[in-house]
């Protein structure tokens, strides 16, 4: 099976829908705000850890993108 996302004009959704079922073709709805996240997805330990830094203002700032990819080298 292959998937496919397809941004479609809101107008043009219900169209879309009866084409792909009078098809025979299966789809879901995307939350485009999550994209392709799986929404069933729970982050590991790790990640979990780096959330609660940041959410507790203890993350790193920088001024630019350039100053980021500076410190990483």
């Amino acid at each position: 099976m292959e998937s496919f996302v397809i941004h479609i004009p809101t107008k043009k959704a219900g169209l879309v829908k009866e084409l792909l079922k009078e098809l025979g073709v299966t789809f879901d709805k995307v939350d485009t705000d999550l994209g392709n996240c799986d929404k069933n997805h729970v982050p590991n330990a790790e990640t979990i850890k780096a959330m609660n830094e940041v959410k507790e203002g203890k993350g790193v700032k920088f001024a630019s993108a350039d100053d980021l990819f500076a410190s990483i080298k």
